[in-house]
């Protein structure tokens, strides 16, 4: 089983609907910014309309059967929060630590609970595990109901993303799930992809945010992954989606 290279295809093709803060006081106490994870469709329409072309994660030939993932966790680290498009002067408002937490997108998790201060945030980052991991929710072809898939996004010889700070992440890893090292990458979610990558950040690790985040509020970052996984020619491989905060 191979890893493809394809967060830069997703980070690109990415749609984006806007976040907007939840009015229930309750939910949002003590100025609390809430980020929940999903890996089901988003409520809004506009996801029918905006879908970019996928590709495919494991494997490349044209997919012959599809189901969902009946796990997708992924290891949080921490998330910071900028005023900045460019996402300069980070500011950590969660962190897990050095062992981090796994959050599993298909059971609708809290990914981050957090107290920032009250306002309006162009930029936040997640620091997350490289290592993405599956299991599909049915048997056919390849895909075996009862094993997990493992791909590394960021490997050996990528040297172009950064963290939060600026500093340079050298990648690990191989495209062989036996060979996967958790990185500790950055993903940089900006209301100005341009300012952030003129900063410095590269282009493979930015995700467009369709309006700022406010806070306190709360919001789903959506990873639609019905029908992801796919039969591609004799692998059982995952297409990378479209994120979106709702």
């Amino acid at each position: 089983m191979t890893m493809r290279r394809w967060w830069s295809a997703l980070a690109a093709a990415t749609a984006v609907v806007g976040m907007g803060a939840c009015s229930d006081s309750t939910d949002v106490a003590n100025q609390a910014l809430t980020i929940y994870g999903s890996a089901s469709k988003p409520p809004s329409l506009l996801s029918a309309s905006i879908r970019p072309a996928s590709r495919p994660l494991f494997g490349m030939a044209a997919p012959t059967d599809s189901t969902g993932p009946s796990t997708m966790p992924i290891r949080m680290y921490a998330l910071y929060v900028s005023p900045n498009a460019d996402c300069t002067s980070p500011v950590l408002v969660q962190d897990y630590g050095a062992e981090g937490v796994v959050k599993d997108f298909v059971a609708h998790p809290v990914l981050f609970q957090a107290e920032p201060a009250a306002g309006t945030y162009q930029c936040m980052i997640f620091r997350m595990s490289d290592v993405l991991t599956m299991k599909p929710s049915k048997s056919f072809g390849p895909c075996d109901s009862s094993q997990t898939y493992i791909g590394d996004i960021y490997r050996d010889g990528e040297t172009d993303w950064i963290d939060q700070d600026g500093n340079q992440i050298i990648g690990r890893g191989t495209d062989d799930p036996a060979g996967a090292v958790d990185d500790h990458v950055a993903i940089f979610f900006t209301s100005d992809t341009a300012a952030a990558t003129a900063r410095g950040v590269s282009p493979n690790q930015v995700v467009p945010l369709g309006s700022p985040l406010v806070a306190p509020g709360q919001s789903t970052l959506y990873w639609d992954m019905s029908g992801a996984v796919q039969d591609e020619g004799g692998y059982c491989s995952i297409l990378p989606r479209p994120l979106y905060f709702e």
